[in-house]
């Protein structure tokens, strides 16, 4: 199961992500990026509900971070589970990933 919300308060769209982001959801997520959000404001993924991701999940946060990096524009995770934090850690994406 994957689910998504998006919430936007002034220039920051807090991206909210539920259950399982892997291969399976890759579709779904790729045309949420798409058609949802704004590469001309902040974005923020609050991952507090997201309990797995795989390597095409890890794709699409490259996605997301290209897209808002290229307007000048800051990405942030925020409350990833360990699992979650340890897979960033070992790929070296908490180089590019503002993570609190």
């Amino acid at each position: 199961m994957f689910d998504k919300k998006i919430e936007i308060i002034d220039d920051i769209q807090t991206i909210k992500l539920i259950g399982d982001l892997d291969v399976y959801s890759e579709d779904e997520f790729k045309s949420f990026i798409d058609e949802e959000i704004d590469p001309n404001k902040d974005v923020r993924i609050d991952l507090k509900e997201l309990d797995y991701l795989d390597s095409t999940g890890l794709g699409m946060f490259m996605n997301i971070y290209k897209m808002v990096n290229e307007n000048g524009k800051a990405i942030k995770i925020i409350n990833a589970k360990d699992n979650i934090q340890k897979l960033f850690k070992i790929t070296d994406l908490t180089d590019l990933f503002d993570m609190e």
